[in-house]
């Protein structure tokens, strides 16, 4: 089967995409796709079912889902609910990718989160109903301190996957049949997802990014963008804002040194940045983020 990419484009599903830093949490019955046969999103997600199964596809090969495991994989791999077997409650997870890097989890999940595999726990832990339960209610509470407070548990949850092991369910997308996840332009798109989150400190360009593969600078840009849904130098920047983030917020560095520990070139090109992504500036951000921690 090949996928255009004008369908590719109308079945990126923005919704389910946070921003940097950001996070999603849903609560809902599973059901079976049906206005569109799948969606892709450039977001890691994590499905947990709650007395019921589900039958997914990722790019045509199926893998089942039961209730009481955490299953994770990238969602810019097409994928759809093909089967939904009783009536339970589904909670989803959506993480950036740039929060995903910023927790420092053993390099072995995120190569294999980058690489596509649909990972699982290797048996079902007791609380984790509870726990899902408890993040997809406090999610909606209005106030920053309990979405600080839920983001670092569900850190604290990728750490505990990290370190007890995994199943894959479904090995990475090399095997599709479609276009978007077939051979050579996936493995492209991961290694440059790869060569950002490990030179993004670095005064790197997109012609950078781009010859780590071996292509031109628009052939990239074109791949990366159709894959990950974000231009290149957007995804960069988002990177870059969430290293200095974490500096901002955990470190006593001058906002100087911070700006060129992330990688840009300039202050004027970072407070430019964390401007137009954050509507605020470094210095207001740092003043809150104290104050949020003063609880």
């Amino acid at each position: 089967m090949s996928i255009s990419d004008d369908l590719y484009r109308q079945y990126l599903d923005q919704s389910v995409i946070p921003s940097t830093d950001n996070f999603l949490i849903m609560r809902h019955k599973p059901h079976v796709f049906s206005k569109r046969p799948y969606h892709h999103h450039a977001s890691i997600e994590v499905n947990f079912l709650i007395n019921c199964e589900m039958d997914y596809s990722f790019s045509g090969s199926h893998v089942t889902v039961h209730p009481g495991y955490m299953i994770c994989f990238w969602g810019a791999a097409p994928h759809g609910v093909v089967g939904v077997r009783g009536d339970g409650d589904m909670v989803n997870l959506y993480i950036s990718f740039a929060q995903i890097l910023q927790w420092g989890l053993p390099t072995r999940i995120t190569d294999a989160l980058i690489s596509g595999d649909v990972i699982c726990n290797k048996a079902p832990c007791p609380i984790d109903a509870v726990r899902f339960g408890h993040w997809a209610s406090e999610f909606k509470r209005d106030d920053i301190n309990w979405r600080k407070l839920v983001l670092s548990e569900i850190s604290s949850r990728f750490t505990r996957l990290a370190l007890d092991g995994w199943n894959t369910l479904h090995h990475d997308y090399r095997q599709s049949s479609t276009v978007v996840g077939r051979g050579k332009s996936m493995l492209h798109v991961e290694e440059m997802l790869r060569f950002i989150s490990e030179n993004h400190t670095s005064d790197i360009s997109v012609t950078d990014v781009a010859d780590c593969v071996g292509l031109s600078p628009s052939h990239a840009m074109t791949l990366f963008k159709r894959i990950v849904g974000l231009p290149i130098k957007e995804h960069l920047t988002r990177v870059r804002l969430s290293h200095a983030r974490m500096l901002l917020a955990e470190s006593e560095m001058k906002i100087l040194s911070i700006a060129m520990d992330a990688g840009f070139r300039s202050l004027s090109s970072f407070y430019e940045a964390f401007q137009n992504h954050f509507s605020t500036s470094p210095a207001a951000f740092r003043k809150k983020a104290r104050n949020i921690g003063k609880i």
